[in-house]
C-alpha cells in the first residue's frame, strides 16, 4: 500500500495531475490524429520533468552554489534583505508571519549575530502589504534574541535593486564599509551584482536556506513528478538577473 500511494499520489496532485491529463488526451487522440497525440505526450513529458528533484536540483544548483558561507568573515555589519510577510493569517506571537524565505534569512542572521556580535542592517520595505517588512523581522529578531539596539531597518526598498541602493547610503551613514551580505543562496547571484553595482566594495556573501545539493543522493520518488519550485526560482532569478544587468 505504501509503494502504492506513492506512486499515484504524484499523478493525482497537481501539477502531477496536468501530466496524467495530457496522456489522457493524447491516448485519446493518438488514432484519430497522431501529430497532436505526440505533442500531448512530449507536453506531459516535459511537466513531469519539471516536477522531478534531479531537473529542479541541476536548474538550482547552479545558483546556489556560487557562493558558499565564509568561515571567518571580517566585517563592519550584516546586511540582512528581507523575503515578504504574510497577512490575514494568524499572528499568535503578536506581529505578522514572515514568509518561509524571509523566516529562514532571519534565523539565519540572529545565528549570525550571536556567533559575530555584528550590527544587523534589515533591508524591506511595504512592496506588496501596509507594513514594512524590515521592521517585521525586527520583531522576529528580537524575539530570536538579538538586542534591538543592534538592529538598523531600512523600511523603503521594495525589490533586490532598491535594497542595495538604500542599504548603501544607510551604510555610508553609519561608517559601515564592510559588510556581510545575508540572503538566500539561490538569490545571492543577483544581490551581490545590485550591490556591487550599489556601491559597496567589501562584500562578504552569507548565502542560507539552500534547496538544492551538489551531492545529493536521489531515491525512485524524486523521479516522479512534483513541486516546481525549485526550477520556477531558478528561471526567476536568472530572467531578473539578465533583466537587472539590461537596466542597471
Amino acid at each position: 500500500m505504501f509503494i502504492i500511494k506513492k506512486l499515484l499520489g504524484p499523478f493525482i496532485i497537481p501539477p502531477g495531475a496536468f501530466v496524467s491529463l495530457a496522456f489522457l488526451i493524447a491516448a485519446l487522440k493518438f488514432r484519430k490524429d497522431r501529430k497532436q497525440a505526440a505533442l500531448w505526450a512530449v507536453f506531459g513529458l516535459l511537466m513531469w520533468a519539471a516536477g522531478t528533484r534531479p531537473v529542479g536540483n541541476l536548474a538550482l544548483s547552479g545558483l546556489e552554489y556560487s557562493y558558499l558561507p565564509p568561515s571567518a568573515p571580517k566585517a563592519d555589519a550584516v546586511v540582512v534583505l528581507g523575503a515578504g510577510i504574510r497577512e490575514g493569517v494568524p499572528a499568535p506571537f503578536g506581529c505578522a508571519p514572515l514568509s518561509s524565505t524571509a523566516l529562514e534569512r532571519a534565523v539565519e542572521a540572529a545565528l549570525v549575530y550571536k556567533k559575530h556580535a555584528l550590527p544587523l542592517v534589515v533591508t524591506g520595505g511595504a512592496a506588496f502589504s501596509d507594513k514594512a517588512e524590515s521592521g517585521v523581522i525586527k520583531d522576529y529578531l528580537v524575539r530570536l534574541g538579538v538586542p534591538a539596539g543592534k538592529i538598523i531597518t531600512e523600511e523603503r526598498a521594495r525589490d533586490t535593486r532598491e535594497n542595495a541602493l538604500f542599504a548603501k547610503k544607510l551604510c555610508e551613514e553609519k561608517g559601515f564599509k564592510r559588510v556581510i551580505l545575508l540572503t538566500s543562496a539561490y538569490h545571492m547571484r543577483r544581490a551581490v551584482w545590485s550591490f556591487e553595482r550599489a556601491g559597496f566594495r567589501e562584500i562578504t556573501p552569507w548565502p542560507s536556506g539552500y534547496m538544492s545539493s551538489v551531492k545529493c543522493r536521489y531515491y525512485w520518488v524524486d523521479f516522479l513528478p512534483g513541486s516546481c519550485d525549485m526550477l520556477r526560482k531558478a528561471a526567476q532569478e536568472r530572467v531578473a538577473l539578465l533583466f537587472y544587468r539590461l537596466t542597471m
